[in-house]
């Protein structure tokens, strides 16, 4: 009878050391399932953001149509097709001016007369003459150099004075290149990206004279010098222009990364180079904390540090954000809304500007602002409560719903800068004119590389800003270059525009 208790006793004790373990498996299992589900939470959202950028192109990103895939580019093509198919057709559009070449005053006229009469062979020297056809065939005369030896003569005047007549400006070394070769060595290399190598080669057999690099760089130097004066100007022009657009790209000064900035109206672009991306740069150069216009920027944050202008945001940015957020199904509807929202403000603007008004008028405008905000309302119904975590893959929030947070989040903060469109009709939707100032830019990086030191950064930024100035207030770009280097800088006007 005692050994039952005795016996139960130690299986109720084995019991329990047996649903100990068992608990403290479970446990782990469930610390594990956690792990697990965490970690798989995790893979979900890197996979969709990788997938997200493999999806990215020049139509949904701020990545350039280089880089887009055969697809996407196959589809522009396509689409680009079907436009011309359905608004004009090929060749001269009637009613657009030819490109023909016109007739001139020859300098030389050469006859062609028949020798004989192709029926009977007779001599047609005598004949007489009962018609012409003319033609005329325009073409250059094969370069050749031209020298001219200038020289100063000493005289001595009655009273014992030795006296030596000066040289003219372009005459600064017993033997020297002239203006007109400084213009084209400036031009192949500032406006035609020809690498300093090419260039020389180039001018060397153009000119059946040797041409090194080093003179090509002292010439560059040269030029930025010479543009003191235009930067000025162009500083002062800026400043009265009563729109601004701005941004920036990234360029490479030996094997470090620079920026490359600019400040361009509709008549005069400035560019200039900086280690820096941000505030810091825009400090430097000195124009944005005393210009009282409207700048358009795409914005980045750096611009809001500055309160003496009015802010506008680039439309096209953000029409490219909308259209990689709409993507997801369940985002779409509200991104395409805000999309529609846009270009009718677009659309609103430009009636307005063309009517000679200032700004939309209120029944116009007031519309659009209802139809923006309540696009943004929606899109905050479809979100978790925010702010989203600081850290990505943590607090249950996916990567589609990070990017239609911060989204949403920007254009209900900066509604007046997205809209500005409609207070000012000066103010387009887009960056573009910014954006074409730098395009310029990356063509010289795929040309001619990263270069060689700053200086030679900061020489073709200041020469490109005259070129693109000049090119804007319909000037010749050779000729401009020959001025610089004869009677000095052209300089643009400084006016409100």
């Amino acid at each position: 009878m005692a050994e039952g208790p005795a016996n139960l006793a130690a299986e109720n004790e084995a019991l329990r050391t047996d649903n100990t373990a068992l608990r403290g498996e479970l446990e782990a299992l469930r610390a594990d399932n956690e792990s697990l589900r965490a970690d798989n939470e995790s893979l979900r959202d890197r996979i969709a953001r990788l997938e997200g950028e493999l999806g990215q192109n020049s139509e949904n990103s701020s990545k350039p149509p280089s880089t887009d895939a055969l697809g996407p580019r196959q589809n522009r093509a396509e689409r680009r097709r079907a436009a011309r198919e359905s608004l004009r057709r090929q060749g001269k559009q009637p009613g657009a001016p030819g490109a023909n070449l016109a007739r001139r005053a020859p300098e030389v006229v050469v006859p062609h007369s028949p020798a004989h009469c192709e029926r009977c062979g007779e001599d047609l020297a005598d004949a007489e003459v009962i018609g012409e056809v003319r033609r005329q065939v325009l073409d250059i005369e094969k370069v050749k150099v031209s020298t001219t030896e200038h020289v100063a003569l000493r005289r001595r005047c009655r009273c014992g004075q030795e006296n030596l007549g000066s040289f003219p400006p372009e005459a600064r070394a017993p033997v020297c290149w002239g203006p007109e070769v400084r213009a084209l060595a400036v031009y192949l290399m500032d406006r035609q990206h020809l690498p300093l190598e090419r260039t020389a080669e180039l001018l060397a057999e153009l000119l059946d004279a040797p041409v090194s690099t080093g003179w090509l760089c002292a010439v560059q130097a040269e030029a930025a010098r010479n543009l003191e004066p235009f930067v000025a100007a162009a500083k002062q022009a800026l400043l009265a222009s009563p729109v601004l657009h701005a941004d920036e790209t990234g360029t490479q000064v030996r094997l470090e990364k620079a920026w490359v900035h600019t400040l361009t109206s509709n008549l005069v672009t400035l560019l200039f180079v900086h280690p820096r991306r941000g505030r810091e740069a825009l400090e430097d150069l000195g124009l944005l904390k005393h210009y009282g216009g409207t700048l358009v920027h795409d914005g980045y944050s750096s611009y809001d540090a500055f309160e003496s202008f009015v802010h506008a945001q680039c439309g096209a940015h953000i029409l490219r954000h909308l259209e990689s957020v709409g993507r997801t199904d369940r985002y779409a509807a509200w991104c395409a809304e805000l999309k529609e929202t846009l270009l009718a403000a677009r659309d609103a603007s430009k009636a307005a500007a063309e009517a000679g008004r200032t700004k939309v008028a209120t029944r116009v405008a007031a519309p659009i602002r209802l139809r923006y905000h309540a696009a943004l309302r929606e899109a905050f119904s479809l979100l978790p409560p925010g702010p989203p975590p600081r850290r990505r893959h943590s607090g249950g929030w996916s990567t589609y719903q990070r990017d239609a947070w911060n989204l949403a989040t920007r254009l209900k903060s900066h509604a007046d800068d997205v809209l500005r469109l409609l207070d000012d009709t000066a103010v387009p939707l887009t960056n573009n004119a910014a954006e074409q100032a730098l395009r310029m830019q990356k063509l010289h990086d795929k040309i001619s590389g990263s270069f060689r030191s700053d200086d030679g950064a900061r020489h073709f930024a200041t020469i490109r800003s005259y070129l693109q100035s000049a090119a804007l207030s319909g000037e010749n770009r050779l000729e401009v270059l020959r001025q610089l280097f004869t009677t000095g800088a052209w300089t643009p006007a400084v006016s409100r525009t």
